[in-house]
C-alpha cells in the first residue's frame, strides 16, 4: 500500500496523533502539494489550514509564505533528507527538515519537521564568545609575559581596501617619520582624526605628549588663554596659581590642531609666530618659554578659497601646507564599508558584551547607501544597529529601517513629495507602517496580528518592498 494511500485512509487518526506533537509538521505529495499540516505549525504560520491544504510549496514561496527556500523541494529535487536553518530578521532561527518516502522506486510523500532552535543557536554563540572572551585573556597574559609581538592599541585604526587611501595610509606613516607640519584636510567625518593617530604613532614622538584641541569648541575670549596659559593672578576670578597652555603641555610631543579653518584671525597670527619662533609667553607673564612641538592640522574647510575671503591668514596657509593629506569621502570608496562596518561590529561587540554579526545582504544595503555623514555616520549607524535590534543578527531590513531613519527627516508632503502620484504617497505610507510594525513587535507573525492581516501579507509586501 502506498503511503499516501494509507495516509487519505487513516487520516483522523494520523492527525490526532501529529497535533500531539510541538513541533510544526507538514506532509506534502512528491510535487510538493500540503496533503498535511498540524495545528503547532498553524499556531505560528498565519494561514489556517484550509488555506493551506491543496497548495504547492512553489505558491507558497511566491506568496511570501514560505521565505526564501524550502527544504521540502530540496528533498523531492535530491531524493534524499534535506535540512536548512532559516534566519528570521528579529534574530530568531528555525531548523526544517524534509524526509522523502518512497513506494519501491517512486517518490511517494515528503514529510517536513520544523524545529525552533532560536534557543539552541542563543547557547551556541554564547559559548562562542566564551571561548572569544578566553582568547582575549590569553593574548593579554601573552602580551604581558612579552611573547606576544602583535598590534593591541586601542587607538581606532585606520581600515581601507581603497587603492588611493592605502597610497595615502602609506604616505602618513611615513610622513609620520619627519617632524614636518601636516595638514590633514576632507569632508567632515571622514576620518582626519584617525589620521592624525596615524601619524603620531608612526613618529619619533609616539611616547611623548600628544594634544588633541578642536579650534571650533574654544569660546573666543577663552582661545589665547587656553593655548599660552596665564601667569596667577592675572584674571579676577581665575586659578590663583596660574595656567599652563596648550602649547606647553604638547611641549616635546605633538599638538593636533582639528577645525583649524575656525581658528579667529587674531589667534591665527599667534599661532603662525609660534611655530616660527618655537617659543611662547604665557598671558601675564615675562619670561619666554622655548617649546619643541610637531603640529597636525585639520579642517573641513577649503582653506585656500577661506584665504582669498580674508578669513585666513595666507602666511599661516603656507607654513601649515608642508605635507597636505586630503582623505577622499566614503562614497567615493565603497569597498571600504564592508570591512570598516565588520571593524566597527568588532569594536562594538567587545564594548556592550555581544556577538553580533552583519549579514551579507546587509552589508550590500550599507553599501548602496550616499553617507553624507561618511566614517562617522557609518560607525553611527553599526552602532545603533548594534544596541538596537535584537537577536545576533544584523539583517537587511534593520539596515533598511534604520538608513530610512536618518535620511527621512523632512516632511513627506515637502516639494519633492508634492510632485510624487498618490499611489506612490500610498505606497511608502504603507511600507514605513509595514517596518515600524514588524520592528516594534519583534516578528513578522506578531505585526501580522497586530495590522489584522495574514503573516503572508507581510511577507510579500517586504519581497515587493526589496527587504
Amino acid at each position: 500500500m502506498k503511503y499516501i494511500q494509507f495516509l487519505k485512509e487513516n487520516y483522523d487518526y494520523l492527525m490526532s496523533f501529529i497535533n500531539c506533537m510541538k513541533v510544526g509538521i507538514w506532509i506534502t505529495d512528491a510535487e510538493g502539494k500540503v496533503i498535511m499540516v498540524n495545528d503547532y505549525s498553524l499556531s505560528t504560520g498565519g494561514l489556517g489550514r484550509d488555506e493551506l491544504l491543496g497548495r504547492y510549496t512553489t505558491e507558497l514561496i511566491e506568496t511570501g509564505y514560505i521565505l526564501y527556500e524550502s527544504s521540502v523541494l530540496k528533498a523531492i529535487k535530491s531524493g534524499h533528507e534535506e535540512s536548512i536553518v532559516q534566519e528570521e530578521g528579529e534574530g530568531g532561527n528555525l531548523m526544517a527538515t524534509s524526509i522523502p518516502l518512497f513506494d519501491g522506486d517512486e517518490l511517494d510523500l515528503v514529510i517536513c519537521v520544523e524545529l525552533d532552535i532560536t534557543e539552541v543557536m542563543r547557547l551556541k554563540r554564547l559559548l562562542e564568545n566564551q571561548e572569544n572572551i578566553a582568547r582575549k585573556y590569553r593574548d593579554e597574559l601573552l602580551k604581558f609575559l612579552g611573547q606576544n609581538n602583535g598590534d593591541n592599541s586601542s587607538v581606532e585604526e585606520m581600515v581601507t581596501y581603497n587603492v588611493n587611501m592605502i597610497r595615502i595610509k602609506d604616505m602618513a606613516a611615513k610622513t609620520g617619520r619627519t617632524d614636518a607640519t601636516v595638514i590633514i584636510t576632507g569632508e567632515s567625518g571622514t576620518g582626519k582624526e584617525v589620521m592624525a593617530n596615524l601619524i603620531q604613532k608612526n613618529s619619533t614622538r609616539a611616547d611623548a605628549p600628544f594634544i588633541k584641541v578642536n579650534c571650533a569648541a574654544i569660546p573666543e575670549s577663552l582661545i589665547e588663554s587656553e593655548f599660552f596659559g596665564y601667569e596667577k593672578g592675572t584674571f579676577t576670578g581665575a586659578n590663583v596659581n596660574g595656567k599652563i597652555g596648550l602649547f606647553e603641555l604638547a611641549n616635546g610631543g605633538t599638538l593636533f590642531l582639528d577645525e583649524i579653518g575656525d581658528l579667529p584671525l587674531q589667534m591665527q597670527s599667534k599661532l603662525l609666530r609660534v611655530i616660527q619662533e618655537r617659543e611662547v609667553r604665557k598671558i601675564g607673564g615675562e619670561k619666554v618659554i622655548p617649546v619643541d612641538i610637531r603640529f597636525i592640522a585639520a579642517t573641513n574647510k577649503n582653506l585656500k578659497k577661506e584665504m582669498e575671503r580674508g578669513n585666513f591668514r595666507s602666511d599661516l596657509y603656507y607654513r601649515l601646507f608642508v605635507v597636505p593629506i586630503h582623505i577622499p569621502p566614503l562614497r567615493q570608496r565603497p569597498e571600504d564599508i564592508a570591512p570598516m562596518a565588520n571593524y566597527f561590529i568588532k569594536i562594538f561587540n567587545e564594548q556592550y558584551k555581544m556577538n553580533k554579526v552583519i549579514c551579507e545582504d546587509a552589508i550590500k544595503e550599507l553599501e548602496t547607501y550616499y553617507w553624507p555623514g561618511n566614517v562617522r555616520e557609518l560607525r553611527n549607524v553599526i552602532e545603533r544597529l548594534a544596541v538596537s535590534g535584537s537577536g545576533d543578527q544584523i539583517t537587511r531590513f534593520q539596515v533598511n529601517l534604520c538608513l530610512n531613519d536618518n535620511s527621512n527627516t523632512g516632511d513627506s508632503m515637502g516639494p519633492e513629495g508634492r510632485n510624487q502620484s498618490l499611489n506612490t504617497l500610498l505606497r511608502e505610507y504603507e511600507r514605513e507602517i509595514i517596518m515600524k510594525a514588524v520592528d516594534e513587535c519583534g516578528s513578522i507573525s506578531a505585526a501580522a496580528r497586530a495590522l489584522q492581516v495574514n503573516k503572508s501579507t507581510i511577507s510579500k509586501k517586504l519581497k515587493e518592498y526589496g527587504l
